[in-house]
């Protein structure tokens, strides 16, 4: 069951691109470079800065704000999970305190 929750907060936080908790860091773009063929997602060497192309698999802002929205609007009967409407916040754009039955029932 905590493998599911894992799981679902690796997917959730690097598609949302959560800053600090995705999985899509420096290190995975050098991993990229050196095993993949993947041009598109490689460190762009510019100068003296080194920056990190948008993934096509990462939600703009306006996508994530509606579907943050959408989650603060999302209600279910009761007893079947916990109210996800009070862990989500629009502001940060996170979702806190995630159980591992909430996240089973969110996938």
């Amino acid at each position: 069951m905590h493998i599911e929750k894992n799981v679902f907060e690796n997917i959730f936080n690097t598609i949302m691109d959560v800053k600090g908790k995705t999985n899509d860091n420096i290190k995975a773009r050098f991993d990229i470079a050196l095993l993949c063929n993947r041009k598109n997602m490689e460190l762009v060497c510019d100068g003296s800065r080194v920056a990190k192309p948008k993934t096509s698999f990462v939600l703009e802002k306006n996508a994530q704000l509606l579907v943050y929205k959408w989650l603060k609007s999302l209600r279910f009967s009761d007893g079947h999970a916990s109210n996800i409407s009070r862990l989500v916040n629009i502001k940060e754009c996170r979702l806190y305190g995630m159980k591992s039955y909430d996240c089973h029932v969110f996938v």
